[in-house]
């Protein structure tokens, strides 16, 4: 991998011009910003591999900084921040936004050093994942659910972090999905698995809450099983999802037809999630009495650099 370009950023004329001699004498090849408004310019206009950046600046800070790159380059540019104090709020944000890695002041030149050569490791173990992947004709996954363990994660998560770590797909077909999947997985759980009624999933959070964990203590629902899985077609450059659960099923065919002849989106709360998959998806079925609902999408692909 060719030397990493960085770029400094940080208000204090003296830091920048320490921090990036340091740096250049690492090896690495350094560009420098005096404000966040000059360095979104730069990372706009030439590319680099991270962004050393200082949190406590006057007019756009490092936070909002940190949103603008996550916003238009997502995970492909690095950012480490700086700064002398860093309290609870300020980290639960920072890792919120897609903060790389943190840097107390004064710097640890040695500290920032390996913390550019880990990041950039872990980029390249990335890219070796997804140059494997999308060279595949057929990449193919499933994974079957416990419903007692339902609760203790979230699906759309970790679907989320397999597509950005492996694969070359836009972030807006990447939101897009996770809608979907979230609308599926939560379906199936609530109708399929726990049979819930439409009185019943009207109750408020905490009788819901107790509701749910008393059916999971039914032997009957809880030896019912989730499956969750999804394939990237590469040769006709598509994305299925495919949700199945354990449950009676529904009148789906009479859902499809009224949802077809719908104006609009519907947002009430009854039949909002299916509704959601009609207009996301460019292809929604079912099969199995209603047990199994799959959604195809196609995909865009970022063009490679």
């Amino acid at each position: 991998m060719k030397h990493p370009r960085i770029l400094v950023v940080d208000d204090s004329i003296a830091i920048v011009s320490s921090l990036s001699a340091m740096l250049e004498i690492s090896g690495f090849v350094v560009d420098s910003a005096f404000n966040a408004s000059d360095a979104l310019r730069k990372v706009h206009s030439e590319p680099f591999d991270v962004v050393i950046c200082d949190i406590e600046m006057p007019g756009i800070t490092g936070l909002d900084f940190l949103g603008r790159i996550r916003s238009d380059f997502d995970r492909e540019i690095d950012v480490i921040l700086m700064t002398g104090y860093l309290d609870r709020d300020y980290f639960l944000e920072a890792i919120r936004l897609g903060a790389s890695d943190f840097i107390s002041k004064p710097i640890d030149t040695k500290q920032i050093v390996r913390s550019i050569h880990t990041l950039q490791e872990r980029k390249r173990n990335r890219m070796d994942y997804s140059e494997f992947y999308s060279h595949l004709d057929l990449a193919d996954f499933k994974f079957v659910f416990n419903p007692k363990h339902f609760s203790k994660f979230a699906i759309s998560k970790v679907f989320n972090s397999f597509l950005r770590s492996n694969f070359h797909i836009k972030t807006t077909v990447i939101n897009e999905l996770l809608i979907c999947v979230d609308e599926m997985v939560y379906n199936a759980f609530i109708h399929g698995t726990l049979g819930l009624s439409v009185r019943e999933r009207q109750l408020d959070h905490d009788n819901l809450q107790k509701l749910i964990g008393d059916k999971l203590h039914d032997p009957e629902i809880a030896n019912k099983r989730l499956h969750f899985s999804f394939s990237i077609n590469h040769e006709d450059n598509t994305i299925k999802i495919v949700v199945e659960d354990s449950g009676d099923g529904f009148d789906y065919e009479s859902w499809l037809k009224k949802v077809a002849q719908e104006p609009s989106l519907n947002l009430d709360e009854h039949g909002r999630g299916l509704s959601m998959l009609y207009h996301l998806a460019d292809k929604l079925e079912f099969d199995k009495g209603g047990r199994q609902i799959s959604i195809s999408k196609l995909l865009s692909p970022i063009p490679d650099s």
